[in-house]
């Protein structure tokens, strides 16, 4: 699972990536031409965040077992 999420997160950059060498920096931000491409970065946003968090639960998800056993 840990392989799945790494492989998820290096997915995840190279979309944004793209996003970012697609967006017309010379154009409004809301123009039709940039419009997906901001979908695009703030999905890829949310999925990086998303993905960090189910890392960093799977780390520490023995520590929380073991405490719930012990209480």
């Amino acid at each position: 699972m840990k392989t799945f999420i790494y492989i998820v997160i290096i997915f995840i950059l190279g979309s944004l990536v793209y996003n970012l060498a697609k967006y017309h920096y010379s154009e409004s931000l809301f123009s039709d031409w940039n419009r997906p491409f901001v979908i695009g970065i703030g999905a890829g946003i949310c999925g990086l965040l998303l993905a960090l968090i189910m890392l960093k639960y799977r780390q520490l998800k023995p520590n929380l077992e073991n405490q719930s056993k012990k209480g």
